[in-house]
């Protein structure tokens, strides 16, 4: 018996006036009509009716880029987002430790810092978060996950000290006028030492924090999400609940640079196919080729406005050499599997397109030009840049949420034609290119109509307008998040749009986001969120 979906407007995404009645859903999960309510009805006679009460339907949202497992910082992580002040996020950090109980054999925890946002203007440092504690080793990472602060502590336990050298790719800050390290650590280069001591002090049970790592994503109407970065320990876990039953949503993981990823891949070799087991899959490799534009890391042509301690001529810097970088294009490519790369300023994506087709060049592989590589985040890619990209097959994946939450501090950083720029959707969707929108998680909760609207209206928080041109429509936006996201994948026989033989994946929305002002784009709310035919997701059991 089938499931009979009505008493909504169905937004099929196939063209931007089409519009439905009903849609059927046949016992494998999968769409069997999409129309007239009276014809769904004697197509099934005997399908479960589900009435959705006036609401709108769009295609499941498929998040294209983000790092599920970092869904563990909102469950485990003090919330700094809130401080304005170093004072302020020393108090949070000792209140979270009291609320927890974390004791000395332990590890506090913070995130969601901005510098940009704090009165002293500055990253804080070991002095601070030794006044939260000195026998409980403190962590606080940047908004952007490229920077991190450890107490005194944590560096001891770390072995970082002031014989310590700056690795490739990252650095150490240090107290004025010494070599002695003051806490911060730029780039995971440098934070992966960090990590290795606080991640076994955590004690997880992520059998016990699936349903809620996933709620992070049902809630807001997602589908399709991405593990953008995973290591050999969260492989195994990932496929062990997939073997478990436990996802209720595809998860696709790309292995990081760094790690054995062929280690990783033989190891989970059944996972390691476009078919989804228990709802995941590996999608690829993924590597990364600088830093946080809002950080001051991403690798530019052109230097800062002002870069770190005043410099004039600061362009950052990039993570990995040419040949580095080429070779594991190559193994991606060789191993007929696509690249992801992490890449937001215009020198760094000079790179990518530059190593990619070296290493395609060089490849062998009879299918190297289908594996659709993707160019990441995209804050300063230029128009020549997204001309070369469609030439490569390559699709930019866009942190359009920059726009609204750092947009001002892009204008400082570029000034007025590079900030206002960033984000460039328009010149992507006058490339030709299927461009898809993520918000990076948990760098951002993963709101993708909020990053259809920051798309959409290119509107900062303090108000600023950006770079009108780069605006794109509401209905190319939602294709971003739905059609060209399940293009990205692999899978557009599958999702992005509403149409017979794809997967039933839906968002129930309070409205239909093609008829709202999109001013109040980011408005609309999930109500439901339905998965191969089952609603997974209600707001109102949340």
């Amino acid at each position: 018996m089938g499931k009979l979906f009505h008493n909504a407007t169905f937004i099929p995404l196939t063209d931007e006036d089409a519009r439905a009645e009903a849609v059927l859903v046949d016992e494998d999960g999968r769409i069997a009509y999409v129309g007239a309510l009276e014809e769904a009805r004697a197509l099934d006679e005997g399908a479960e009716e589900v009435d959705l009460g006036g609401a709108a339907v769009v295609p499941g949202l498929i998040d294209p880029h983000s790092h599920f497992t970092g869904a563990l910082q909102y469950l485990l992580y003090a919330d700094l987002g809130g401080c304005s002040s170093f004072e302020e996020i020393a108090d949070t950090l000792r209140a979270f430790a009291e609320e927890r109980n974390i004791g000395s054999d332990g590890i506090i925890l913070g995130n969601n810092y901005d510098q940009n946002l704090l009165a002293e203007g500055r990253h804080p440092d070991k002095a601070l978060l030794d006044t939260v504690s000195t026998d409980t080793p403190v962590l606080i990472t940047h908004v952007s996950n490229h920077m991190g602060v450890a107490n005194s502590l944590l560096l001891e336990l770390a072995g970082i000290d002031e014989t310590t050298p700056d690795p490739n790719g990252g650095r150490y800050g240090r107290v004025a006028g010494t070599d002695e390290p003051n806490g911060y650590a730029e780039e995971p280069a440098a934070i992966g030492a960090l990590y290795a001591v606080t991640m076994p002090r955590m004690n997880l049970d992520f059998a016990a924090m699936a349903d809620d790592m996933q709620r992070v994503y049902l809630e807001h109407g997602v589908t399709t999400c991405q593990d953008g970065a995973t290591g050999k320990d969260m492989a195994a876990m990932l496929c062990a609940l997939a073997d478990a039953g436990a996802w209720k949503m595809d998860i696709v993981a790309y292995p990081m640079e760094g790690e054995d990823t062929d280690a990783i891949l033989a190891e989970h070799s059944r996972f390691d196919d476009h078919a989804y087991h228990g709802h995941f899959r590996f999608g690829g490799l993924k590597m990364f080729l600088d830093g946080s534009p809002q950080g001051l890391t991403a690798w530019m042509t052109e230097p800062y406005a002002e870069g770190p301690d005043g410099e004039r001529d600061w362009v950052a810097y990039g993570t990995m050499t040419d040949e580095d970088a080429t070779a594991f294009a190559r193994k991606a490519i060789d191993g007929n599997r696509q690249l992801l790369c992490h890449t937001n300023g215009d020198a760094a994506a000079d790179q990518l397109l530059r190593v990619y087709e070296a290493a395609r060049e060089a490849s062998d592989n009879p299918g190297k030009t289908a594996l659709r590589p993707v160019m990441i985040h995209c804050q300063t890619a230029r128009a020549d840049q997204y001309e070369r990209m469609a030439e490569l097959g390559m699709i930019p994946s866009i942190f359009s949420s920059h726009i609204w939450y750092w947009g001002d501090a892009h204008l400082r950083n570029f000034g007025p034609v590079r900030g206002g720029r960033v984000s460039a959707c328009g010149d992507a969707e006058r490339a030709g290119l299927p461009f898809t929108l993520h918000t990076d998680t948990p760098v951002l909760r993963p709101n993708l109509l909020e990053a259809a609207w920051c798309a959409v209206n290119r509107v900062t928080k303090e108000g600023a307008q950006l770079d009108e041109d780069q605006k794109v429509t509401p209905y190319e936006a939602l294709r971003a998040i739905t059609y060209n996201g399940a293009y990205q994948y692999g899978e557009e026989a599958d999702k992005g749009t509403l149409e017979v033989g794809k997967l039933a994946d839906m968002a129930v929305l309070d409205r239909d986001p093609l008829a709202a002002d999109p001013a109040e784009l980011r408005d609309v709310t999930v109500l439901a969120t339905v998965k191969e035919g089952t609603v997974v997701y209600r707001r109102d059991e949340a």
